[in-house]
């Protein structure tokens, strides 16, 4: 098993604020902003470690981001809510990667 030590304080920060925007507005259609969860993923907007551990699952984050844009913009209200469940699976898959690193529960943080 991974120490606690192995996971940065800055993912760790990191994750706690994308869990406070999961728990707290992700999960509401009417908050589908893909903009402000791409901020949180991006380096420059919220401090990731470099390199970090989460990297490829931050990756995929992006990745499942740009797709629901993409499908959003042409596709319709059902390609949509299908791309931003995708979403949804990446973010709890960081999520879920980073309190494994850590070995427990990441707490929520206010953003």
């Amino acid at each position: 098993m991974v120490e606690e030590a192995s996971l940065p304080l800055a993912d760790l920060l990191g994750v706690g604020r994308l869990k406070y925007l999961r728990q707290r507005s992700l999960r509401n259609p009417r908050w589908r902003d893909a903009g402000y969860v791409r901020l949180l993923i991006v380096p420059r907007q919220v401090r990731w470690s470099r390199p970090s551990v989460l990297d490829p699952q931050l990756a995929e984050v992006r990745a499942t981001i740009t797709e629901y844009q993409r499908r959003a913009a042409g596709r319709g209200v059902v390609a949509a809510d299908s791309a931003w469940q995708e979403v949804l699976n990446a973010v709890d898959r960081l999520i879920a990667e980073g309190e494994r690193i850590k070995g427990s529960r990441i707490a929520p943080r206010s953003l």
